[in-house]
């Protein structure tokens, strides 16, 4: 423990271990030069290894079909990856909220129990779309005492998909806004950043005029779960973007495959995200292609939209080329000058301040 300082600082790492390691921490957004990489890889390796001894110890003494596991370190999707090839478990379920904010589900779990007696349902998860909601009425009244030139779509949501699908084929980078909120740290398409995933230069654009993020970073694809079979080495639903799996899929897509020829897939269903699925499909039905690139809705070192004001403010301040906000469509070119003047001369680089509000 000298090696590590979580339980009394604001760092993981005590300076014990920088002298153990001979050496700093990197600077972030410095070169990732050798000695990093051997240091990340190594790292990876060694978790792998003893994630794989614990399973194959638990399964010795509990040899169920299943296992389910919560933690942050559950969220290592390559790790869970290889506990699912490997075995001994047939089935691994990830709780999608696997950090500390989903210690609330095992606090209403117990208290569901000390109140009936009863378990929880064991009935499969289907979606954690449990956070907040907006109405379309609520959105409206952002734009009506300003001059942004929006697109309302109330009542007629085909032609809201086809007018989305028609930007996103012309390369367009999409916010898109809609239902609850994904309750953990997944945008699963109520929340995300959507772009076409064929584009060899898309996942440059996100990364360095939305995301802002380092270039080697992958994008996580949402597919089709009916399709994800045939572009996926996947033979199992994963609505959570919880896991890797190998690409092979008949299409290039090269802004959502790693360099290790891998992506960390969300298979999409009808009955739990109806209008992302036909997104998806309207999407399928004009280029052959199920799958669309999705990333969370947010900066760099800001936490993912929740409100259509924060999704309007991220907008404004990113360079996405157009935002969904429920039943409304909003281009970039139909943004006020006004508004993108006074976003990027109030707010600072990293973090987002009550101020900005103001304007809307």
């Amino acid at each position: 423990m000298q090696y590590f300082d979580f339980l009394r600082g604001e760092r993981m790492y005590s300076d014990q271990l920088c002298a153990l390691l001979g050496r700093p921490p990197r600077t972030p957004d410095s070169e990732i030069d050798q000695f990093t990489s051997d240091v990340a890889r190594s790292l990876q390796e060694v978790l792998e290894d003893i994630l794989q001894a614990k399973v194959q110890y638990l399964h010795a003494h509990a040899p169920s079909q299943n296992l389910c596991m919560a933690g942050g370190v559950a969220l290592n999707c390559v790790a869970i990856e290889k506990i699912i090839r490997k075995g001994p478990f047939r089935r691994v379920f990830v709780q999608p909220a696997s950090s500390d904010a989903g210690a609330c589900l095992g606090a209403a779990a117990i208290a569901h129990v000390r109140r009936t007696g009863e378990r929880p349902d064991t009935a499969p998860l289907r979606h954690v779309s449990l956070g907040p909601q907006f109405s379309n009425e609520e959105i409206a009244a952002l734009f009506r005492p300003g001059s942004a030139r929006v697109h309302d779509y109330r009542g007629r949501q085909d032609e809201l998909i086809s007018a989305t699908v028609d930007r996103l084929v012309e390369a367009r980078v999409v916010g898109w806004f809609q239902g609850r909120m994904e309750f953990g740290p997944r945008a699963l398409g109520n929340r995300s950043v959507l772009a076409d995933p064929r584009d060899r230069g898309m996942r440059d654009r996100i990364n360095a005029l939305v995301k802002k993020r380092e270039a080697f970073r992958p994008f996580a694809p949402s597919v089709l779960a009916r399709s994800a079979a045939d572009h996926f080495d996947l033979d199992h639903p994963a609505p959570f973007m919880l896991e890797t799996c190998q690409v092979r899929s008949p299409l290039e897509l090269p802004a959502i495959t790693h360099v290790d020829g891998s992506a960390r897939v969300q298979t999409v269903e009808a009955d739990a995200n109806p209008r992302f699925s036909q997104l998806l499909q309207e999407f399928n039905r004009r280029t052959g292609c199920p799958i669309l690139l999705n990333t969370s809705f947010n900066l760099r070192g800001e936490p993912i939209v929740c409100t259509p004001v924060d999704a309007l403010t991220c907008f404004i301040r990113s360079d996405l080329d157009c935002l969904v906000l429920e039943d409304f469509l909003l281009d970039r070119a139909g943004l006020p000058r006004s508004w993108i003047d006074r976003l990027r001369s109030t707010v600072p680089q990293a973090g987002v301040v009550d101020s900005v509000y103001t304007l809307l």
